[in-house]
């Protein structure tokens, strides 16, 4: 082994001057390794690229040496590998084949208007599994300039405030969300402030209310929470908070669609071609 670690860290220090890649590092049986066969691996320092090369030289001859044993345990039944193999090769080409056609033929452009009669279609589907909420929300150093600014328009539902609000916090707050359309998990939301989970399951129900608001402080924080919107656990999900599931949904459909239509298609052009036939 010493003598091989001497070998690559010559070769390793002259492959910049003279290259020689058809030199073997190694031999497993009958099996060579050369030092072409190893992959580039840059380095500024001459131990690391040694270990790199001494590794992959152990795991190639662990490699070869654990095929030789098992085609000699197996030799006696090689069939059974055989077949295994021809299996996971048919099922690669399928699987590879369906999705070209499916990249060829497949239409992924899916209107509002789908996604909305599928959600209405569907709608005891889509039952919340949690608490929601759209909300305006700040996070902002107790030291913060003006911050009876901040208290007076946080729950404003003017745009023009809300602008001018958001310009403010971009220079002042540790974390914001204004004016948006999006819905959040509840839980998720109160991860992000300092309240005790007991304290929220105990209070969640006076919380969780439209145009709600509601202040605290911590040490370093103050937080400003204006809940627009909610929707409860149980109740049917709003169609914006879903809509991306249901485009999954209806782009999987469209996939399962085109692939029957292929496969009927084989079939039908097999039977007339006098390729299938079924016997009675």
């Amino acid at each position: 082994m010493k003598n091989i670690i001497g070998l690559l860290l010559l070769l390793l220090l002259a492959c910049t001057q003279d290259r020689n890649d058809t030199k073997p590092l190694a031999r497993v049986l009958d099996h060579h390794l050369y030092l072409d066969q190893i992959p580039n691996f840059e380095s500024s320092f001459a131990e690391d690229s040694l270990l790199y090369v001494n590794n992959f030289i152990n795991e190639w001859a662990m490699q070869k040496l654990l095929i030789y044993k098992a085609e000699f345990n197996f030799k006696k039944d090689p069939f059974y590998i055989d077949s295994l193999v021809n299996v996971y090769r048919e099922s690669l080409l399928i699987h590879y084949y369906k999705q070209a056609l499916i990249q060829t033929y497949l239409d992924t452009v899916i209107h509002d208007s789908l996604i909305a009669n599928y959600h209405l279609s569907n709608i005891d589907n889509f039952k919340l599994k949690e608490n929601i909420i759209k909300l305006n929300y700040i996070k902002i150093r107790n030291v913060a300039p003006n911050l009876d600014y901040v208290k007076s328009k946080y729950h404003s539902v003017d745009s023009e405030s809300i602008e001018e609000l958001k310009n403010y916090c971009v220079q002042f707050a540790e974390r914001f969300f204004l004016e948006d359309s999006s819905w959040v998990s509840w839980s998720d939301f109160i991860k992000q402030i300092p309240f005790e989970n007991n304290k929220i399951k105990t209070i969640e129900h006076k919380i969780i209310k439209k145009n709600q608001k509601f202040e605290f402080e911590d040490n370093n924080y103050k937080y400003f929470i204006f809940i627009k919107d909610f929707r409860l656990k149980g109740t049917p999900s709003p169609l914006e908070y879903v809509s991306s599931i249901i485009r999954k949904i209806l782009i999987n459909k469209r996939k399962k669609d085109v692939l029957y239509s292929v496969e009927d298609k084989l079939i039908q052009e097999a039977i007339i071609n006098n390729n299938f036939e079924i016997y009675e």
